[in-house]
């Protein structure tokens, strides 16, 4: 358990006699039965081929709403499995027309009209982006509604049109910078989405700022784009070769040269790409912090002074166990194929590999780092004048039926699993 008073305040009783613990957040989790839940989850998701995901994705939210206490009350997600499952199903309604024109769309360009396949993928992408952007907004305006402290909800206003355009302003120039200036990007669209949020009578805002990210971004941008162009520079040569070799041997030829191939170069593109990727952990990381910081509820202010050294923990264990795990399951594998060879049952041997593969992600993204974060946030967390919180009431807004059935379709915001 971790506890912190909410406030700069001496902890002593008030005039009326309230003790400070009333003052308290805590955080409490059983990481252990956590993982337990999360290994269950993913083993009744393969054998009912994803169903159950949408009462599994409940179960845990309301573990970790319940794990959360203010003021002696705990938060409770009154969220259901049917809600989300009824939510995708509305979805599909709308993505499979989309995603069957698509086909129908790309069978009818020829292969070799490369210009047209390379626009169609534009159009793709943009309309994918546009969807997942729709998805965000109602899978968050879910979340907020089904978020429930004292008996009061929060929620979202109802502006999708201006949630668009303001995600668009900020994410187009990010992509044609080729994500150089995403921490702006970021801080601008947190703003955004914490001034269009309420709880009960009150109303979020945040004053996020970029400047305490760049330091971090920078590298990690500068290591994933050069590694990964240098890296494809390098094999391309190969990758010519492979199709110049294919049609040869398709004509009855003999097939050309193998050119020679950088393996050091390569390797040394793989290591960039792999620090690149720890030091974007450790960005998401630091912007939690850094964004949180620079919140508010009304005349509540929220205040996270952590420091670099209190994190650095969550995203180096996070990038060296996704690392270690996929090289174990990788050796594994091989392991078994050459134990079994052909009298190897594929179809199990798959199904234990994607368990096992699902198990780690879980247990890494949601038992690992949300668990850890939210430790981190309920011992350092300090709330600024946390007695508004009992002058709170219910808006009397109804919240929406059902879940968020985009974001279940073409992805999900990542809270619970």
């Amino acid at each position: 358990m971790t506890s912190l008073p909410l406030s700069d305040e001496p902890t002593t009783p008030g005039s009326d006699g309230t003790p400070p613990s009333s003052d308290w957040l805590q955080v409490n989790i059983d990481r252990g039965s956590l993982i337990a839940l999360l290994l269950l989850n993913t083993f009744l998701t393969i054998i009912t081929l994803g169903i159950y995901r949408f009462w599994g994705r409940t179960k845990v939210r309301q573990r970790l709403w319940s794990a959360v206490t203010l003021r002696g009350d705990r938060l409770t997600y009154t969220g259901t499995g049917k809600e989300l499952f009824v939510g995708f199903l509305v979805a599909l309604v709308v993505l499979l027309p989309f995603m069957g024109i698509v086909v129908l769309l790309n069978s009818l360009i020829p292969p070799t009209a490369f210009l047209q396949h390379l626009a169609m993928q534009v159009a793709i992408g943009l309309g994918a982006g546009l969807l997942g952007l729709m998805a965000l907004y109602f899978a968050r305006r879910y979340l907020l509604t089904r978020t429930q402290w004292r008996g009061i909800h929060g929620g979202q206003d109802q502006v999708l049109g201006p949630y668009m355009a303001v995600h668009l302003k900020a994410y187009i120039p990010s992509l044609l910078t080729g994500g150089l200036i995403q921490p702006w990007a970021d801080a601008k669209t947190y703003n955004y989405r914490q001034s269009i949020s309420w709880f009960g009578t009150a109303r979020f805002g945040a004053a996020a700022k970029p400047d305490a990210l760049w330091h971090i971004w920078i590298p990690a941008w500068l290591l994933l784009v050069v590694g990964y162009a240098t890296m494809i520079a390098l094999t391309l040569p190969l990758t010519e070769w492979t199709e110049a070799a294919q049609t040869a041997q398709a004509a009855g030829l003999a097939p050309p040269p193998r050119p020679d191939i950088n393996l050091p170069g390569i390797f040394a593109c793989f290591g960039a790409v792999v620090v690149g990727l720890g030091l974007w952990f450790a960005y998401t990381v630091r912007r939690t912090v850094v964004f949180l910081g620079a919140t508010w509820l009304d005349d509540m202010r929220l205040d996270l002074p952590v420091g670099w050294r209190q994190v650095v923990h969550v995203p180096i264990m996070a990038f060296v166990f996704s690392v270690v795990s996929y090289l174990v399951i990788i050796g594994a594998a091989g392991v078994v194929g050459t134990i079994f060879g052909k009298s190897l049952n594929i179809a199990a041997f798959v199904v234990v590999l994607t368990f096992v593969m699902l198990a780690l992600i879980n247990i890494l993204s949601v038992g690992w780092v949300q668990v850890e974060m939210l430790r981190i946030i309920g011992l350092h967390l300090r709330l600024h004048n946390v007695g508004i919180l009992d002058d709170i009431l219910n808006r009397g807004q109804p919240a929406p039926t059902r879940g968020e059935g985009l974001a279940d379709a073409i992805g999900d915001i990542g809270i619970g699993g």
